[in-house]
């Protein structure tokens, strides 16, 4: 433990003067002062439990067993580097030794842990996840809602926070009115302890035994490391907010000092001993940046790798023909997707709010009515925390669940935001293709006569997140298609269902709803989430809808047959990537082209799509292409106001007219 503690002090203090010097890019946020945290925690735990750490992370990895090198050379940028160069120092990590990539964000990953917490507990896996975070992390939304899942749930997950009294150069003092963090674990029912994280041997006994308790299914706890940072909080800080006298107290209390003196006490080193370790630690870490030097470093070809994963494994054959069919509508059909892929596969669980209350919705809209009969011990309702239970579908999906997370409404997408696209759709790429996170999410949208927060068309901001898969689904068969890709992919995938096309009964049925509905096989069958569909040939113009639009768009059509216009309808469906393959030989044909879309004009799908034609087709465009859109402003409710909002099928008429 001594050893892994100079270890990291000498590491920390070369890769000062190596930033400081200029031959290290990027920026660093260091740990001097705190190596009792990191080794005594993670000496505490087994080979194969997990971590989560923050952007001051590199005393957390060296303790959890990555090597100098692993850690220097991805400071470097090295493809040699742990995360192959694309991490960084703020995202150090390997999912092989049982640390994720360090989560730059704070608290961010607090509900990843409880999520790793809950897979390991669901397969019966005796793993412990301990997961760091600083003082400040304590007021961010993501700790009340991670900490809570994991308390509700007994969740093998020790929170550690390592309280170092400084939130970047705020102390904590200004900004809680409790006496300790470790007090907050009462509000939660869990355990909590205050512990002197400079001892190292404190450390180590306290977390044995929060891990013993979670091993025994006690739940989580909460332990509160007392510790102090020698150094700024990144780069160049001077720490001159830090008092002088507080600064000389707590450097009186070093933990390497400290330990070196009880080993002395014991017999077990003298100060021989010491000086023999130190230099060992220097010349590792001289050896290290001698080798650092020699490292490759990414090509450009490296630019676009690591993004996404891909199925995670065959494809099903197609189905012959004459196999049984059932009619359904967008509701049953995803019902029956996911009651076929929890067959199938063990590992998938559903997640979401009121999913699965006996006598209640099965979601907002019905999909999941019912399934927890099948399925008492896969089907979790959680609190009203959509960041909270985003992230823990990440965290279960990156050790090996295949969470299908349910959001009530699109719009609630944006509390979720981080979660989505800070981890989920980062994590592989920022670990070098090592993570992988298949995570599936479903979310309604579309004008229903529930006024601006109910009713967004929430695509728009998630195209253009890089390692995020979108796609919308029109009709039963697509629906049951899709669902069943989505979960079999190694990436996320976030799901957009329109409200007026789920054809849902009872309680829950939409008024002014369009039938959906399709014949869909009984038997294993996947919809490629990559490619568009054309709905209906034609030879003078072509139309991309998708959901609502797509149907309103086949109804423009056939109206226009009967004055002669032959009319092409795409169903766009994969809105991320976009498949301008299909698209590309339509507008060859045809040359004109119309692009119909829910949600305001402005920066939408159908600018992008717009974008994306010209850049790849504009010379065999015969005309600009039209949009047809809503209006820039919030979705009304007043049902005037909100049919005016929306496209409907004279304004689709009225666009393809003004091509021809």
């Amino acid at each position: 433990m001594y050893e892994r503690m100079v270890l990291i002090r000498e590491f920390e203090e070369g890769v000062k003067f190596l930033f400081l010097e200029g031959s290290m890019p990027g920026t660093i946020h260091q740990c001097q002062g705190q190596e009792a945290t990191a080794v005594g925690v993670c000496s505490a735990l087994r080979p194969d439990d997990f971590i989560t750490s923050t952007f001051r992370g590199h005393g957390h990895a060296l303790a959890k067993g990555l090597t100098v090198e692993e850690v220097l050379f991805e400071l470097y940028g090295a493809t040699t580097g742990c995360c192959r160069g694309k991490g960084g120092s703020m995202h150090v990590g390997d999912m092989g030794k049982g640390m994720v990539p360090g989560i730059a964000i704070v608290g961010g990953g607090i509900p990843l842990a409880a999520g790793m917490g809950l897979a390991f507990k669901m397969r019966g896996e005796p793993h412990v996840v301990a997961c760091f975070f600083g003082d400040g992390a304590v007021a961010e939304g993501a700790f009340h809602e991670g900490v809570n899942l994991a308390a509700i749930w007994d969740l093998p997950v020790v929170f550690v926070c390592e309280n170092n009294l400084y939130g970047a150069s705020t102390r904590i003092d200004q900004v809680m009115r409790a006496k300790t963090v470790a007090e907050r674990a009462a509000s939660y029912g869990m355990r909590g302890e205050t512990v002197d994280g400079n001892d190292v041997l404190a450390v180590h006994e306290a977390t044995l035994r929060a891990a013993e308790e979670c091993r025994a299914g006690k739940g989580p706890v909460l332990l509160e490391l007392l510790t102090y940072r020698r150094t700024g909080h990144s780069r160049r800080d001077a720490c001159a907010y830090q008092p002088q006298d507080e600064r000389d107290a707590w450097f009186q209390r070093d933990p390497l000092d400290r330990f070196a003196r009880v080993l002395m006490d014991r017999g077990l080193i003298d100060e021989a001993g010491v000086a023999d370790v130190r230099a060992r630690a220097e010349e590792q870490f001289r050896e290290a940046v001698a080798a650092a030097k020699r490292q490759p470093m990414p090509t450009l070809a490296d630019l676009t790798t690591d993004v996404l994963a891909g199925p995670s494994g065959p494809i099903p054959a197609e189905l012959p023909a004459g196999t049984p069919t059932r009619r359904l509508s967008i509701a049953e059909a995803l019902r029956a997707g996911i009651v076929e892929e929890m067959r199938r596969d063990p590992t998938v669980f559903c997640m979401g709010e009121d999913i699965a209350v006996p006598g209640g919705w099965g979601g907002a809209f019905t999909v999941t009515l019912g399934l927890e009969k099948e399925f008492p011990d896969r089907m979790l309702n959680t609190p009203i925390a959509e960041l909270g239970f985003f992230g823990a579908g990440t965290g279960a999906a990156m050790v090996g669940q295949r969470p299908i997370v349910d959001v009530q409404y699109g719009d609630f997408l944006f509390l979720a935001m981080d979660q989505i696209v800070n981890n989920a759709a980062k994590l592989r790429y920022m670990s070098g293709g090592t993570a992988k996170v298949p995570l599936v999410m479903r979310a309604p949208i579309g004008a229903t006569g529930r006024g601006s927060q109910h009713a967004q068309s929430l695509e728009r901001y998630f195209i253009g997140v890089p390692g995020l898969k979108v796609v919308a689904v029109s009709d039963a068969y697509d629906a049951k298609g899709i669902l069943k890709a989505a979960v079999r992919e190694d990436d996320p995938v976030l799901i957009f269902e329109h409200k007026l096309l789920y054809g849902s009964k009872g309680a829950r049925a939409e008024p002014g709803a369009v039938d959906a509905t399709s014949d869909v096989p009984e038997g294993d069958y996947v919809v490629a989430l990559d490619r568009a569909a054309v709905r209906r040939r034609g030879e003078d113009v072509t139309v991309l809808g998708w959901l609502l639009m797509l149907h309103y768009s086949l109804q423009a059509a056939e109206r226009l047959a009967a004055d002669g216009v032959d009319v092409e309808v795409i169903d766009v469906r994969s809105l991320s990537p976009i498949d301008y393959e299909t698209i590309g030989e339509s507008v060859r044909k045809t040359g004109r082209v119309v692009i119909v879309e829910e949600g305001p004009r402005t920066g939408g799908v159908s600018a992008e799509l717009a974008a994306g034609i010209m850049e790849r087709l504009g010379e065999h465009l015969l005309a600009p292409v039209v949009r047809v859109a809503s209006a820039d402003v919030p979705v009304p409710f007043t049902p005037i106001l909100e049919d005016a909002y929306r496209p409907d099928v004279d304004r689709i008429v009225e666009g393809i007219r003004s091509l021809l």
